[in-house]
């Protein structure tokens, strides 16, 4: 199983004291039900990265375009245009590890990299390391600016085992993300290799044994809301199961809210040995005496007595009180990564290849009384997108009732999009951003030179000259 970054971004967030509470559960579990036994799909269901400034840079000149047999093993039969692609090449050895950005696809609004990271001494890889965990992270830079959200794949591993490749997407759809990214100074930044640790069906790595909260009940337990001190809320040190490896993380109290029963736990990163965790998260409170279990459902970060951070917890649909604390267990996970090296990564290239065409268009389309009035028009191998003078909510349309843009190509043939996202304001501009996909679904990647026309709603709305 493939943790994305998305809990790492949540758990942060919700460490900081101006954090309005947030119903974590639902997103993480269904984005850890998606990625479970995960395979390469045809639409990849991305995670968010955490961008990481290093100090360390690696400025190599783009080489010539190309396209290298990689793509093959993320898209299965796929055409690549080699006219949307840049080969880089660049490569740097950190630590016991070499990384290297084989080739990239990018435009105004998104990038696709692909990458291979293998052993210095030429030997197996371990095929669970991984460029981003729950503690270590990697994202893009562009011109110093940290680039879009997104995710990266499952690696594929080399047939000889020396060797995983990387595909690592990321977009940016804001009409204010700026201009393409081609000509620019990207950065491909990782902290490391690390294995995250996960068990089944769990936010990070969760011991058999759950953790008593008995202690709790001989207590008088305060109320609490955001914002208070949270001193009187400290009043027990209770050990969770990896006590020996870390010994700082505790449960230190309880407290009653206006979200139901809370639990307070200790916070921040800790390194033992080879493990670095970035905290513990209570996934569930468990009433011992009917086996019913309630789901974690957010928390507010506190600052501790000693100045340190910690979190006050919350469970959904949780009717318990402190009196029913004697009877109560909490299931807690870590989220930790095992680290194969700290030696950080940076990348620097230019992708000089994107063949988009950015267009000017001037065209009406009639959408359910809503006329849509199309500015400009933006097709890549990546995306395809339009500007319209409407407001934002104009364009809901076409995502309630899947209207898309259709490309006819020279040879008569027609490509279907899907709607990926839309930005703007109420009161306009906006823009909508769309991906290719072919008859059975899967992803595909136009050659832009080879499009003849675009149409919106049975309307055409541009002729290639």
């Amino acid at each position: 199983m493939n943790r994305t970054p998305d809990e790492q971004l949540i758990y942060d967030a919700l460490s900081r004291v101006d954090t309005p509470r947030f119903d974590i559960e639902q997103g993480v579990r269904l984005r850890l039900a998606a990625d479970s036994g995960r395979q390469r799909r045809s639409l990849p269901r991305r995670t968010l990265l955490m961008a990481a400034a290093l100090a360390l840079f690696l400025i190599i000149g783009a080489a010539a375009a190309g396209v290298s047999g990689l793509w093959q093993h993320f898209w299965p039969g796929a055409h690549i245009p080699s006219s949307a692609v840049t080969s880089p090449g660049v490569s740097q050895t950190a630590g016991d590890y070499t990384l290297t950005l084989e080739d990239v696809m990018a435009d105004d609004s998104g990038i696709i990299l692909l990458l291979s990271l293998s052993r210095l001494d030429g030997g197996p890889i371990d095929p669970d390391a991984r460029l981003s965990g729950h503690i270590m992270h990697a994202g893009l830079l562009a011109d110093g600016q940290s680039f879009g959200g997104g995710g990266m794949d499952n690696p594929v591993l080399s047939e000889d085992g020396t060797a995983l490749f990387f595909c690592c997407e990321l977009e940016d759809h804001r009409l204010s993300a700026g201009e393409t990214l081609s000509g620019k100074q990207l950065t491909f930044t990782a902290d490391g290799v690390v294995i995250p640790l996960y068990s089944d069906n769990a936010l990070g790595y969760q011991p058999e044994e759950a953790v008593s909260l008995a202690a709790l009940g001989t207590l008088d337990i305060p109320e609490y809301s955001a914002g208070q001190d949270a001193a009187a809320l400290e009043q027990v040190s209770i050990p969770l199961p990896l006590d020996e490896k870390f010994p700082q993380y505790r449960i230190l109290g309880a407290a009653v809210t206006e979200n139901g029963l809370g639990i307070l736990l200790s916070d921040g990163t800790v390194q033992s040995g080879d493990l670095v965790c970035g905290g513990v998260l209570p996934e569930a409170l468990v009433d011992t005496r009917t086996g019913e279990t309630y789901s974690l459902f957010g928390g507010d970060g506190v600052t501790l007595s000693d100045g340190t951070r910690g979190v006050l917890y919350t469970f959904r649909d949780c009717p318990l009180t402190a009196a029913d604390l004697p009877w109560l267990d909490l299931v807690v996970s870590y989220q930790m990564d095992k680290v194969l090296s700290d030696a950080p990564f940076s990348l620097t290239f230019t992708a000089d290849q994107n063949a988009a065409l950015t267009l000017d268009i001037q065209a009406t389309v009639a959408l359910n009384g809503t006329a849509l009035q199309l500015t400009s028009l933006r097709l890549s191998a990546l995306d395809v997108s339009f500007t319209a003078a409407n407001g934002i909510g104009d364009l809901s349309t076409l995502s309630d009732q899947g209207i898309a843009p259709v490309l006819t190509m020279a040879d008569g043939s027609q490509i279907a999009t899907v709607w990926q996202g839309g930005s703007g304001s109420t009161s306009g501009p906006s823009s909508a951003h769309f991906q290719p996909v072919g008859n059975d679904g899967n992803r595909i990647f136009p050659d832009t030179a080879d499009i003849a026309a675009v149409s919106l709603a049975g309307q055409t709305i541009w002729t290639a000259p």
